[in-house]
């Protein structure tokens, strides 16, 4: 592995570290509600840089991305079905 792709991959496991470390702070800070639609998104958005940059899904052809539709859609419909049992879990 040459220099520049090991760099590429330090990069992005730099962010991944920032952004769990967004998600903690945000859960002891923010209001409960708040929280878990910041580290939701947060989850989101570290899943779609682990897919295309480890999983290498940047490179690939458009029937890849078609593929990943359908079971993303179920991802995002029970996130939204779960949300109140996280929120008024008391």
């Amino acid at each position: 592995m040459s220099n520049a792709h090991s760099r590429h991959y330090l990069i992005i496991w730099l962010w991944l570290l920032a952004l769990v470390v967004f998600s903690v702070a945000a859960a002891s800070i923010l209001p409960k509600t708040q929280a878990l639609v910041l580290i939701f998104a947060v989850a989101i958005l570290k899943a779609l840089l682990v897919a295309r940059n480890y999983m290498h899904l940047k490179n690939e052809r458009a029937i890849i991305y078609a593929m990943v539709l359908i079971p993303l859609t179920f991802v995002i419909i029970l996130l939204f079905a779960l949300f109140p049992d996280f929120v008024y879990r008391g």
